[in-house]
Order: structure tokens, then C-alpha cells, then sequence
């Protein structure tokens, strides 16, 4: 059976971070029309947070629109497995 989408995701920006040093958890997540991945990084990595957010962020495909209560579409790209939320936590 094929890894899903959100698996996908999960998997080569788990690949990215291990090629940049950064140690973190990487897992995906499907619930009721959404799917993400979120990355847990240990706190000393907040200094690395403009390169985590390079690696990371890629893989979602748009943004929430509070203002107009929408999700826009605005980060699509058919070359990578894209996912509706990336999150990236700091914990010690």
C-alpha cells in the first residue's frame, strides 16, 4: 500500500532535517477534511528557526484567511507531497 500524501511530507522533510543537523519528530496527521505534519524541534534549534521554516514550510500548500474566514490556496506546487498545515513546535 502507498504512503499517504501527508506520509509523504513527513518523510522527506524528515530527510531534510537530518541532512541540515537538526534533530527533531516529525509526524503526519489526517482528521476531517485536513491533513499536516507536524515537527517538534528541541528548544536550542530556535535558533534555527528561519532554516527550519525554509525546509518546512514548502510542504504546505496554502495559509488561513482569518480576515475572510477562508483557506487560500497560495503556496501550490505539483513537484513536492503538500499537506493543508505544517506546524513547527519548540520544546526543551
Amino acid at each position: 500500500m502507498a504512503k499517504s500524501i501527508q506520509a509523504q511530507a513527513a518523510a522527506q522533510i524528515r530527510k531534510k532535517m537530518k541532512e541540515a543537523g537538526i534533530k527533531a519528530s516529525v509526524t503526519s496527521f489526517q482528521a476531517s477534511m485536513c491533513d499536516g505534519v507536524r515537527i517538534y524541534c528541541q528548544e536550542s534549534d530556535l535558533a534555527k528557526a528561519e532554516q527550519i521554516n525554509e525546509i518546512c514550510m514548502p510542504y504546505q500548500y496554502g495559509h488561513f484567511n482569518g480576515m475572510e474566514d477562508i483557506y487560500e490556496y497560495s503556496n501550490m506546487s505539483d513537484h513536492i507531497p503538500q499537506v493543508k498545515f505544517v506546524s513547527v513546535s519548540y520544546h526543551g
